[in-house]
Parts: C-alpha cells; sequence; structure tokens
C-alpha cells in the first residue's frame, strides 16, 4: 500500500509540473460534448495474505499449531459512469461519477498441526480445513482523473477518488466454523464503508465518438469506518486486498452548437 501512495505522489508532481505544457483539451476535440457516458465490463479479484501462526490448546492435553492463508479467486462486476470536462484545467482533465455492481471471493486455508499431546498419545496427522466467502457491494465512485503523456491516439490517465461502498450479499462457507460462533460474531458485518481509491489506465482513440481505457484500480485507504484504515477485505485473520480490472468504454456526445472553427476570446472594438 506504501508503493501505491508513493507512486500516487509522483504522479501528482508530475501532473503539476506538465500543467503549463499547451495540450489539447481532452477529448481532443471541439466537436464533442465536454460530458458523456461510459460503461465498464469488470474482472475482480483479491491478494490474500498469510496469517501470523497460533497455538491452540484443548482440555485434553493436545496442542495445535495454526496458520492461515488465503488466495483471492476471479470474479466480476460492471460499473456504468459519467464524465465531465474542466475547463483552462491546472491538474486535473475530468471528474467522474459512477455506480458499480462489484464482486469478491476468494478461499482461505486453515492449516492445523498437532504439535504436542498427552503422555501416551500419538501425534495427529496435518490437517487442512478450506473455506470460501463470496462479498458483493453496489459501489459509488466519484474521481478526479488527470491525462499524462498525451497523443493523437493514445494518453495515459491516472486518478484519485472515493467510494462508498454497500454491501447487498455475503456467503460463507466453513469447514471450520468454530471461529465464527464467538459472541455470535460473522464475518462481514458491516454494511456501509467508505474509502479512497487509486485507479491508473491507457487510454486509446478507437473511433471519432469511442475511447477504450483499460483500468487497474485499488483501495489505498479505509476512511469510514475508523476501526481500521486497512482498505482490504478481510475473513477469520486473512486479509484480501482488492483489485478491479475495467475495460472502460466512453462515448463522446457530438455538440451541434460547438465547431472546429477558432473563436476570438477578445473581439475588436468598432
Amino acid at each position: 500500500m506504501k508503493k501505491l501512495i508513493l507512486l500516487g505522489l509522483f504522479l501528482s508532481q508530475l501532473a503539476v509540473n506538465q500543467a503549463q505544457v499547451n495540450r489539447k483539451t481532452f477529448p481532443l476535440s471541439r466537436e464533442f460534448k465536454k460530458s458523456g457516458f461510459s460503461i465498464s465490463p469488470l474482472a475482480t479479484v483479491s491478494f490474500g495474505n498469510k496469517g501470523d501462526q497460533s497455538l491452540f490448546t484443548n482440555d485434553t492435553g493436545f496442542e495445535w499449531e495454526h496458520a492461515e492463508v488465503g488466495r483471492g479467486t476471479w470474479n466480476a462486476g460492471v460499473e456504468l459512469g459519467w464524465f465531465k470536462t474542466f475547463e483552462d484545467y491546472q491538474v486535473w482533465d475530468y471528474v467522474e461519477a459512477a455506480i458499480s455492481y462489484r464482486r469478491f471471493s476468494g478461499v482461505h486455508y486453515l492449516e492445523e498441526t498437532n504439535v504436542s499431546v498427552p503422555a501416551g498419545q500419538v501425534l495427529l496427522p496435518y490437517k487442512e480445513y478450506e473455506n470460501s466467502w463470496r462479498y458483493e457491494t453496489i459501489t459509488a465512485a466519484v474521481r478526479l482523473i488527470d491525462i499524462a503523456f498525451q497523443k493523437p491516439n493514445s494518453f495515459l490517465t491516472w486518478g484519485v477518488g472515493v467510494n462508498y461502498d454497500y454491501l447487498i450479499a455475503n456467503r460463507f462457507d466453513s469447514e471450520y466454523p468454530q471461529r465464527f460462533l464467538t459472541n455470535n460474531e460473522t464475518p462481514f458485518n458491516k454494511k456501509h464503508a467508505v474509502r479512497a481509491h487509486f485507479q491508473l489506465g491507457y487510454g486509446l482513440k478507437m473511433s471519432k465518438h469511442l475511447f477504450l481505457i483499460p483500468t487497474l484500480e485499488t483501495p489505498l485507504i479505509t476512511i469510514l469506518p475508523t476501526s481500521t484504515f486497512n482498505p482490504a477485505i478481510q475473513f477469520m485473520d486473512v486479509n484480501y486486498q482488492p483489485l478491479i480490472i475495467g475495460l472502460k468504454f466512453m462515448i463522446l456526445r457530438k455538440d451541434p452548437v460547438n465547431c472546429n472553427a477558432p473563436q476570438l476570446k477578445n473581439m475588436p472594438s468598432m
């Protein structure tokens, strides 16, 4: 996460340095309206970590060592968006508002090794419990996007934004359910979350009216709830860092009022 924050700071400085460069105003032609719509199929995946090892002892004197390992699995979503370009910008080229359906899933492995037994007993065999989870949200997002390294038919985009995630469904299947029975706790018991996100993309001008922008997005920090700043999805004691891969189709709308003819800002006085 620290690397992503440093990357964001570097790109921010780069955008400020380029602010005085004379670039064409997005979306590259004055004959189109300064706002438009987008649709983006999404592929989602998450990267689980390995939890700390722990010891568990029962009343009969058996002692086990537990290790938890997480692995994210591929899933899907879709996003609908609206964008509005800025005039006389300094850093940001356009603002984007979007609403999306996102589905994440993963597998959790609990590795159990018997390390101590009462006198006269033999060590029990190694066991591995497989647990799975699913997490579905409706997400509303607002992003500020900058365009860098612009060429006639391609450009790099990057931006930061705030996402509001509303949990609409979740499911978990566990071969080791005892962990969820303490104080009637279950995973994913918080329905609302606000997180800061970072998005990187590479835009291609497919036609006069269509841009295609493959994007990568990941959360940087949790703003609400304030119990943790970690933006990862937590299942048992494993954190899963989400990665959202998008294929954004931005549709440009022709502006019947504007044209490509030059306009004088200061008309000569008579």
